[in-house]
């Protein structure tokens, strides 16, 4: 059966997002992508909005998952085309924000993005399965190995959203869903301007190299076929031996 997948924060052509949805497509996935260029925009990227190669693969319209009207839009715009039987949520709200920083709003949009959006594309993805079996995963970033003190808001929502992946999979499993976290450890996707602090962070990794996206869809990819079957309710640390 052709396996259709959603997969989200699909907006720069160098992040992560971007090569999950060339590798599935590329491994015989129907893909549909969702991303959030405005979002990359503000905090930055150099790449925000620059096409790359998105053959065979239907790009969603862009839509703000912190709101509740942006998450209704990407669902009614995924309706348009039926359901899926695979998801990977690789959107984030990510900041620095320091303790005295903190902000009512800031703190929310972290929550809403990283979370509630995640509940919701989660309980509709239940509400209309209609395949034999699937798999979802979420991503973390290995806030229980060590302290993000200036990403509080971020490392909270993460935390939050690697329980809801052992929680969800039980309810999904009696559906033969699978459910897990990966935290891909620090990954090579251009936000890194520093030489030296770019240097000092590969030294940390056993090969002396960055991890790459393709490191991350490569996991991935085995999570979702069924030679991963196995795998559910697990948070998986998938980090080259990084050491903090």
């Amino acid at each position: 059966m052709y396996k259709r997948i959603l997969i989200t924060g699909v907006s720069r052509p160098g992040g992560i997002g971007s090569e999950l949805a060339r590798k599935f497509a590329e491994s015989g996935y129907e893909v549909y992508a969702h991303g959030s260029t405005k979002y990359d925009e503000a905090i930055g990227y150099d790449d925000a909005g620059k096409k790359g190669s998105m053959e065979k693969i239907t790009k969603l319209k862009d839509s703000d998952l912190s709101t509740k009207e942006g998450v209704e839009k990407l669902l009614a715009e995924l309706g348009k085309h039926g359901t899926v039987s695979h998801m990977i949520l690789c959107h984030a709200y990510s900041t620095e924000c320091k303790l005295e920083d903190w902000t009512f709003d800031e703190i929310n949009n972290h929550l809403m993005t990283n979370v509630t959006s995640s509940m919701l594309l989660i309980q509709a993805f239940r509400k209309h399965f209609e395949d034999t079996e699937g798999c979802i995963t979420l991503f973390t970033s290995g806030q229980e190995l060590g302290p993000m003190t200036d990403e509080i808001p971020y490392a909270v929502s993460k935390a939050a959203v690697a329980n809801l992946a052992v929680q969800v999979s039980h309810i999904l499993g009696r559906m033969d869903v699978r459910v897990n976290a990966v935290n891909p450890g620090p990954t090579d996707t251009g936000y890194i301007e520093d030489p030296k602090l770019y240097r000092e962070i590969e030294s940390r990794f056993n090969a002396k190299r960055w991890g790459t996206p393709s490191d991350v869809a490569n996991l991935l990819l085995f999570l979702h076929s069924r030679e991963g079957a196995w795998i559910t309710g697990q948070v998986i640390n998938s980090e080259g031996g990084f050491r903090r």
